[in-house]
C-alpha cells in the first residue's frame, strides 16, 4: 500500500474542519494509499480523525525560529523516509514543506505553486495567478480540481464515541431538555462576545422556558464559566460548567438542541455534528460560509447555520484586504443580547424536540 502525506499548516479546529472534506476527497480518490496529515496541535486533528483508519496525524511545530525550522526539517525528513512517502499534497503557499519533501526524495510533490514554492514541486498542475489572493477554501478547491479530484460535499461531518455518549447521557439525564450549549470562549478577542452579554442572553432565554444551559469551552476557561454561573444563580433553569476535553465536548454538543455563541472551534464542531448553530458574527463576517454558499451552492447547503450579524448586514471583510480583525467595539458590541434572543425565538419551533 502506498503512503502519502497531506500538509494543512493551519491553526484552529475551524480551519481543520473547513479543510477536512478536501482530506477525505483525496483519501477517497486514492483508496490504495495510507495517509499522514501534518497539521498544528490546536486543530485537535487526532481526535477529529479518530475513526479514519487509513489516516494518521502528526503535529508540526508552532514556532518559526531558525532552530525550530532546522529541528522540524530533520524530524519530517525522517518521518517521510521511514514511512516511505511517495506523494505529498501541500495546502499552503509556503515553500518550506516542498523543500523538505524534495530532500526527502518524495517522488510526487504537489502544491499551490505560488512564489518560490513552485521551484521545489514536480507537478505542473499548480494554481493560476487569479487564485493567488483568493480565499484559502477557493485555493484548496481549485487545487483538487486541477488534479482531477472533485468533492461530493464541502460540509464536514463528525462521528462521536458511543462510550462517551453514554457517560454524558447518564451524567446529565436528570437535566431537562432543551439542552442549550453556550460557546462563550474564543482565542480571538475581536470575535468574543462579552461575558455580560452571555449572562443577559441566558437570563432572557430562561424566561422563555426552563432549559439546561451548558457552558462549553476549553478546560482552561472553567473560571470564566464560573463567573457566568455566579451571576445566574436565580435562574429556573440549570446551568452547568461544561469546559471539557474535546471528546466530551463533541459528545455533549451532539446531544444538545442548539448552539449559540462565538465564531470559534465549538461552533464549527456544532455544524459538523448537524446541530442548529447560532453564531454571533461581529468581529469578522462569516466569510468561510459565505464563500461556500456563493461559489459552491450545490456542495454546501447547511440547514444548521444561522449567522447573527450587526444591524446593517455583513461587516467589511478583513481577510480580503489583509487587515486585522474588526475591533470588538465596532462589531461584537453592536450585537445586543435582545437581538440574539429574538432570532433564537423566531426559530424556536423549528429546533428539534423543543
Amino acid at each position: 500500500m502506498k503512503s502519502e502525506a497531506i500538509v494543512l499548516p493551519y491553526y484552529g479546529i475551524g480551519d481543520f474542519l473547513t479543510h477536512l472534506p478536501f482530506v477525505l476527497a483525496i483519501a477517497k480518490k486514492n483508496k490504495q494509499s495510507k495517509f499522514i496529515v501534518l497539521t498544528k496541535s490546536r486543530t485537535f486533528a487526532k481526535e477529529l480523525l479518530l475513526f479514519k483508519k487509513r489516516i494518521d496525524v502528526i503535529y508540526i511545530e508552532n514556532e518559526y525560529s531558525l532552530f525550530s525550522s532546522i529541528k522540524e526539517f530533520f524530524k519530517l525528513r525522517n518521518i517521510f523516509k521511514k514511512r516511505k512517502i511517495s506523494r505529498i499534497w501541500i495546502f499552503h503557499r509556503s515553500p518550506r514543506f516542498a523543500i523538505i519533501a524534495f530532500f526527502s526524495s518524495i517522488k510526487e510533490r504537489l502544491g499551490y505553486g505560488i512564489g518560490p514554492q513552485k521551484i521545489w514541486l514536480n507537478c505542473k498542475n499548480t494554481l493560476s495567478k487569479r487564485f493567488y489572493k483568493s480565499f484559502p477554501i477557493e485555493k484548496s478547491f481549485e487545487f483538487l480540481k486541477i488534479n482531477n479530484i472533485f468533492l461530493d460535499s464541502v460540509e464536514p461531518k463528525l462521528k462521536t464515541i458511543e462510550s462517551i455518549n453514554n457517560k454524558i447521557k447518564q451524567k446529565y439525564i436528570k437535566y431537562p431538555k432543551p439542552w442549550i450549549v453556550i460557546g462563550f470562549g474564543s482565542t480571538d478577542i475581536h470575535r468574543t462576545w462579552r461575558i455580560s452579554n452571555f449572562i443577559d442572553l441566558i437570563k432572557t432565554l430562561d424566561r422563555k422556558k426552563k432549559c439546561s444551559f451548558f457552558l462549553i469551552g476549553s478546560p482552561n476557561e472553567r473560571n470564566n464559566a464560573k463567573r457566568i454561573i455566579s451571576k445566574c444563580m436565580s435562574l429556573k433553569s440549570d446551568i452547568i460548567n461544561a469546559c471539557f476535553t474535546i471528546e466530551k465536548t463533541i459528545s455533549l454538543i451532539s446531544q444538545s438542541n442548539f448552539y449559540v455563541g462565538n465564531d470559534t472551534g465549538s461552533s464549527n464542531l456544532a455544524l459538523a455534528l448537524g446541530i442548529k448553530t447560532f453564531i454571533i458574527h461581529g468581529g469578522t463576517p462569516p466569510y468561510t460560509k459565505t464563500v461556500y454558499r456563493n461559489f459552491y451552492p450545490k456542495l454546501y447547503n447547511s440547514k444548521f447555520l444561522i449567522s447573527i450579524l450587526p444591524k446593517g448586514g455583513v461587516l467589511r471583510d478583513p481577510h480580503l484586504k489583509g487587515m486585522d480583525s474588526i475591533p470588538r467595539k465596532d462589531g461584537m458590541d453592536l450585537i445586543k443580547p435582545i437581538d440574539v434572543s429574538k432570532i433564537i425565538f423566531k426559530n424556536w419551533r423549528k429546533i428539534n424536540n423543543i
